[in-house]
């Protein structure tokens, strides 16, 4: 498989990740309690965070790129990343809008995330995609037609509200 563990397709991803990692921001490994009940406004950030929670309870957070359609919030990422592995575990999730390193900047929302099948993945591609700025097209586009190349896959994850 192209992103199994040793090939250089999962070097770069893990690379890149690790990148992101050191540019987060501090706060936003503490986002606090939901202050929200739905995704009302997330579309008119460009980024958020998305807090996923380890075996152990501890918060993850993500800083990710997002779109929002019908009241829930749709994201993509590499399968292979901590993240759906965590929603895999355990799909209770926090999302905040948030700048591009992560800083939180409105309202913090409790959610329920679920993997898509692939059925649903152009509608995640295309709610993601209408969220872009041009620049942003532009990277994603160029990540996307890579990625293509070296076969890695992509998991799209759609989040709603939690009910209270």
């Amino acid at each position: 498989m192209p992103n199994d563990p040793g090939t250089l397709t999962h070097t770069f991803s893990r690379m890149m990740f690790r990148g992101m990692d050191k540019m987060r921001h501090r706060d936003a490994f503490d986002i606090g309690t939901p202050t929200g009940s739905d995704f009302a406004g997330f579309d008119k950030y460009r980024q958020i965070v998305l807090v996923t929670y380890k075996r152990s309870g501890e918060a993850m957070p993500s800083p990710i790129n997002h779109g929002v359609d019908g009241g829930k919030i749709y994201v993509r990422t590499d399968p292979s990343t901590g993240k759906v592995k965590r929603i895999r575990n355990n799909p209770k999730v926090l999302v905040v809008a948030s700048n591009l390193r992560g800083k939180p900047t409105g309202p913090v929302v409790a959610g329920v995330a679920r993997i898509l099948p692939e059925a649903e993945h152009a509608h995640a591609e295309a709610v993601i995609a209408a969220n872009w700025s041009a620049p942003m097209k532009l990277f994603e586009r160029s990540l996307d037609y890579g990625s293509q190349l070296a076969g890695v896959p992509t998991a799209y994850i759609e989040i709603t509200p939690a009910e209270v």
